[in-house]
């Protein structure tokens, strides 16, 4: 992607994203940095695949997450704003790339991405690497110690002894064969999974 045209989405989107939830910026600077590692290995196209990582989760910064929030770790997919938040994305960040004059066909595409970005079952139907790419990273954000970190945040401080806090790794765990499907990204969820504990 051109380093113009990534300063600016950056310039455009991280006082939105300051918006949002708690470590959500931080999460969106890791996943990009874990697209480029995939990009290097698997045959996606970055101009695609960064500005949907950039993009994807902007629909949490005009959404009400509280139903997120409130849910235990299985039951936020049910959650109203969990929907909510892709199909916002996709209209912020079509209309974002628009303004930046960017091309329409990607523009579609990434849009298409951020829909359905948190779905891998429906991203991994279809034959599409930049789609996977972009989920794969996402999820990978989810092992490792920054992690660990990340899942706390995303699941409610305070919750994160007991029950609650078991069937979130145990998401995880279950995740290593449903969340990635190129050999990149299996390989460094199991090493991300193992350095973090997960098998102990």
């Amino acid at each position: 992607m051109d380093a113009s045209l990534e300063k600016k989405i950056i310039e455009t989107i991280t006082p939105l994203y300051k918006k949002g939830r708690d470590g959500d910026w931080e999460h969106i600077l890791r996943t990009v940095d874990l697209c480029r590692y995939l990009l290097k290995h698997e045959n996606g196209d970055p101009n695609i695949v960064l500005p949907a990582a950039y993009l994807h989760d902007l629909g949490w910064s005009v959404v009400d997450y509280a139903d997120f929030n409130a849910a235990t770790p299985l039951e936020k997919t049910k959650t109203i704003s969990f929907m909510q938040h892709m199909e916002q994305g996709a209209i912020l960040a079509g209309k974002i790339l628009n303004d930046l004059s960017y091309d329409e066909t990607k523009t579609r595409e990434i849009q298409r991405i951020i829909k359905i970005h948190d779905l891998p079952e429906t991203v991994f139907k279809k034959p599409n690497i930049n789609a996977t790419l972009v989920v794969e990273a996402d999820r990978l954000d989810r092992y490792g110690k920054t992690g660990i970190t990340r899942f706390k945040t995303m699941f409610g401080k305070g919750k994160i002894t007991g029950p609650y806090w078991e069937e979130a790794r145990q998401l995880r765990k279950e995740g290593l064969k449903m969340w990635f499907i190129t050999p990149t990204a299996g390989h460094l969820a199991q090493k991300l999974a193992t350095e973090m504990g997960l098998f102990d």
